[in-house]
């Protein structure tokens, strides 16, 4: 009984030798184009230059409402954590521009509407 055990476990082993038979495919998808732009303002080029090449326009506009100083942490937990290729020198403009879209100090043109 023990040989047929043994028999067994080498056959089960000898299955595992073998290479998994995968098949790889490219695969494309289109994203939907975003509708919206950012509305003018003092520091809108800022964020053009810093944050759309990962944040799109919508997703910028529908962030909670917070801080100067909260901006600009986020800003630069972008660059510690993430690697992100934001320019330090532009953080103050990028939080100052945000805070003015939340707050509806920045020309609404375009941009999404309040909730």
């Amino acid at each position: 009984m023990r040989g047929l055990a043994v028999i067994t476990a080498a056959l089960a082993l000898a299955g595992c030798e073998s290479e998994p038979e995968v098949t790889f495919t490219d695969v494309a998808i289109t994203l939907p184009d975003d509708p919206l732009d950012l509305p003018e303002g003092p520091g809108r080029e800022a964020v053009l230059e810093n944050c759309t090449a990962c944040h799109s326009p919508s997703t910028m506009l529908q962030q909670p409402k917070v801080s100067a100083e909260k901006w600009q942490s986020i800003a630069k937990k972008m660059i510690e954590v993430y690697k992100a290729p934001v320019d330090p020198k532009a953080i103050p403009q990028i939080a100052d521009y945000m805070v003015a879209v939340q707050t509806g100090g920045a020309d609404q043109q375009g941009a999404a509407p309040a909730p």
